[in-house]
């Protein structure tokens, strides 16, 4: 699948904010919903160049969207060795139909994923629920863990998540960067929900890790989850590239 194509098919959905109202705590200023498209590559190197070249362009900047670019640095099941986050503010920053010709830097660089033989393997559309992204953190925190889940009752999870972090912020072991996000479109083996952590390097990762593994809050909010959530995967990602427009 074409790296327009997969753009063509995330525009094509139209959808109501107010369907997300229930559980969700929306950031102001922040990120409300966030694209996702994973596509494999054999020149990193070269990807990572024309992104940034992208980034620079201004053009995505000029809607508030921001961007970053990803390499997987531990997966399963998945063809994809690298990913791009769009983060878009609201639901008026969201891509026209035409996003893949809306400008020369797009034309560009769609152009220039095509001639590098990128594939794109999927997209997913995200909705925050939560996200806790100090100003201090981007940039700063470069490898991320993310778990992917199946949710029964979100609000009551939500809830017990929440409690959790703030357990695990009072012992002074959370992550300086954390999110939860509801999947509203192209999730994975009835994935429903996506938790992410980031940490400024994969030391830092798997401190924290090993702190989380053996807290009682951990073993606690595990034992009160369980009924309510499955983990269908994980994964580590390093980030490569970002512009967040000025968002936080």
């Amino acid at each position: 699948m074409g790296f327009l194509r997969v753009i063509a098919t995330f525009t094509a959905f139209i959808f109501s904010t107010s369907a997300f109202a229930g559980h969700h705590e929306m950031p102001e200023p922040g990120i409300k919903y966030v694209l996702t498209q994973g596509f494999k590559t054999n020149n990193a190197p070269a990807t990572a160049t024309a992104a940034t070249k992208f980034l620079q362009s201004g053009v995505l900047g000029e809607r508030g969207v921001g961007m970053g670019l990803y390499s997987m640095n531990a997966s399963a099941g998945s063809a994809a060795n690298m990913f791009i986050d769009y983060y878009y503010p609201d639901s008026k920053s969201l891509p026209p139909a035409d996003v893949g010709t809306a400008s020369t830097p797009h034309v560009e660089f769609f152009g220039k994923m095509a001639k590098l033989g990128n594939e794109g393997v999927y997209s997913t559309m995200f909705a925050t629920v939560i996200e806790n992204a100090p100003a201090e953190s981007i940039g700063v925190n470069k490898v991320f863990y993310a778990y992917f889940l199946n949710v029964t009752d979100p609000s009551s999870y939500v809830s017990a998540w929440k409690g959790l972090m703030k357990d695990l912020k009072a012992e002074g072991i959370a992550p300086t960067g954390y999110g939860l996000r509801e999947i509203v479109a192209g999730g994975e083996n009835n994935e429903t929900h996506m938790i992410w952590m980031g940490y400024p390097s994969m030391e830092a990762l798997m401190d924290s890790y090993e702190k989380t593994s053996t807290s009682k809050s951990t073993a606690a909010f595990r034992e009160k989850a369980s009924a309510m959530r499955t983990v269908s995967r994980t994964l580590i990602t390093s980030q490569l590239a970002i512009d967040t427009a000025e968002m936080f």
